[in-house]
């Protein structure tokens, strides 16, 4: 969970808190159901037991239902289990493919044919640019954020996730930019420009990529 969408449900989860006290009404404690729904679509998804019990519950203004639901919810986050296992089994997979592109990187750090060198540092920049693209997409799938499937590149992803013109900023202006710089490191490599590509830009990228996946994905 990022850091501002972990703040944003923690006010939820207060709200919920104040929604589900003993003393509260069926209106506060459907309200409360409502938010908790929030709460597991933007963590778990839809898959999570307690999004049916929930959804059954306010379209049936069940107010038990979504009470005893809501106060579930709110142990389940308390406790940090409310954590999307598919991103933490991507961070997993994507850390691996970062963990080849730095060998690739280290190989042609020592490579005394410059064309093998050049070749290894665009297959790291390869792998490098699909471990971001694929972090990318499921950051907005998990954010429920709407990309053409058909035109998935690293900087659609990025323009879906930072839109300030509607509000939509999951990623900041500033790691926009970098996102950018390497996405342009990714296209050399997919065009066959290896003579462009340098050791320090491969490096700088697999690091930055590497920080920007523990800041995103869990």
């Amino acid at each position: 969970m990022t850091d501002d969408l972990n703040k944003i449900v923690k006010v939820r989860i207060e709200r919920i808190k104040n929604l589900t006290r003993d003393n509260q009404g069926t209106n506060q404690y459907l309200e409360a159901g409502g938010l908790a729904l929030t709460v597991l679509h933007d963590t778990v998804g839809g898959s999570h037991p307690l999004w049916a019990v929930l959804d059954t519950a306010l379209k049936k203004n069940d107010w038990s239902g979504a009470l005893a639901a809501s106060r579930g919810v709110m142990t389940l986050f308390e406790q940090g289990s409310l954590k999307s296992p598919r991103l933490a089994i991507a961070h997993e997979i994507e850390g691996d493919l970062l963990d080849i592109a730095q060998a690739q990187a280290q190989a042609a750090e020592t490579a005394k044919d410059p064309n093998q060198k050049q070749l290894q540092l665009a297959i790291a920049a390869f792998l490098a640019g699909a471990s971001l693209e694929d972090a990318l997409r499921r950051i907005c799938d998990a954010q429920g954020i709407v990309y053409d499937v058909g035109r998935t590149t690293i900087a659609k992803f990025q323009t879906a996730l930072y839109q300030p013109a509607k509000k939509i900023e999951v990623i900041s202006a500033s790691e926009n930019k970098q996102i950018t710089a390497w996405g342009d490191t990714r296209n050399k490599a997919d065009h066959g420009r290896f003579g462009e590509i340098t050791h320090t830009e491969v490096v700088t990228m697999i690091m930055g990529v590497r920080a920007f996946l523990d800041k995103h994905l869990p």
